[in-house]
């Protein structure tokens, strides 16, 4: 079965959902040792992966048209690994955002090689929303 890009966003769109669900609940993330200094923190992080996790879903339904969105979220994603992994190893946040980072890290990649290999699209115009 060959690799597609749309099933793959789809369900890292429905990872976020659960990321977000889980930092909705502080006993949840503190026992699994992440340490998040306030509620707030987590609550406004759940906020932001529940919004891209319907980008991302509905992205998939059609990922021709809505590719940039993505490719700006792998974006984000290294932005999210260059803070996680730090401070997992070298901070107070806890070691399970080290995984959380290299997660974060390997789906920015995928969706940044990914996505220009499956529609043919050079990374300028995924950038810049020229889809056509």
């Amino acid at each position: 079965m060959p690799f597609s890009m749309r099933p793959f966003v789809y369900w890292s769109g429905v990872y976020n959902a659960g990321l977000a669900l889980f930092l909705l609940f502080p006993p949840l993330y503190q026992g699994l040792g992440l340490n998040i200094c306030s509620p707030v923190w987590g609550w406004l992080v759940a906020g932001f992966l529940g919004f891209t996790s319907v980008a991302l879903i509905l992205a998939s339904r059609e990922l021709r048209q809505r590719a940039s969105l993505v490719y700006w979220e792998s974006l984000l994603r290294f932005i999210a690994a260059l803070l996680l992994i730090p401070a997992g190893l070298f901070g107070d946040l806890g070691l399970i955002a080290v995984p959380l980072g290299l997660g974060d890290l390997a789906i920015g990649l995928v969706y940044m090689i990914g996505l220009p290999k499956e529609l043919g699209l050079p990374h300028s115009a995924l950038l810049c929303d020229r889809h056509s």
